[in-house]
């Protein structure tokens, strides 16, 4: 059974790697070299589900620590995916890069790390919470049926102690077996 820390660390590769791949793309496409399309797409999918994969290994230490990591891991995908797409997009050569466009992938990384550490975060306190709101709400206890005995007291009524046919069973007594 996994911990709520252990898929945590799931969520953050998940994160890491599906944001890096899209700011890639949408950085990619921005620039003017299209939409990846052939063997640049999958190339592009592989190297950052790889460094998500590598950033959902990293141990939580603490909050700067992590935002560091993470922006690092960000800024390595974008990075590695960005020169995948140069070379199975065709595009061989001198990659040119402003630094406007630079600045703009740092802060994206940043804001982004910020963000996935925050949900890491989250995850783990309301998974911790909704275990113990589950103890408490739902009562898996068998439940108890108590019966309560309550003696029937059968009373013969009056009418039926008045009737002749409640005497002895013997013979009448003006029978020849009853003298």
């Amino acid at each position: 059974m996994s911990s709520p820390s252990s898929r945590a660390a799931q969520l953050r590769g998940a994160l890491v790697g599906g944001c890096s791949a899209l700011m890639t793309a949408l950085a990619h496409t921005i620039g003017g070299g299209g939409l990846p399309s052939g063997a640049a797409a999958p190339t592009l999918l592989l190297v950052c589900a790889t460094v998500g994969g590598v950033a959902s290994r990293i141990p939580r230490t603490g909050r700067t620590v992590d935002v560091a990591a993470l922006v690092a891991a960000l800024c390595g995908a974008q990075l590695l995916g960005h020169l995948a797409l140069v070379v199975d997009g065709g595009h061989h050569g001198v990659v040119t890069t402003s630094g406007s466009m630079l600045a703009a992938h740092a802060g994206a990384a940043v804001v982004l790390g910020v963000l996935i550490s925050a949900s890491e975060y989250l995850y783990v306190l309301a998974s911790s919470v909704s275990s113990w709101l589950r103890l408490v709400a739902v009562d898996r206890s068998p439940t108890v049926v108590r019966r309560s005995w309550w003696p029937v007291d059968v009373v013969v009524p009056r009418t039926n102690s008045l009737r002749s046919g409640l005497g002895m069973r013997a013979p009448p007594a003006w029978s020849p077996l009853g003298a």
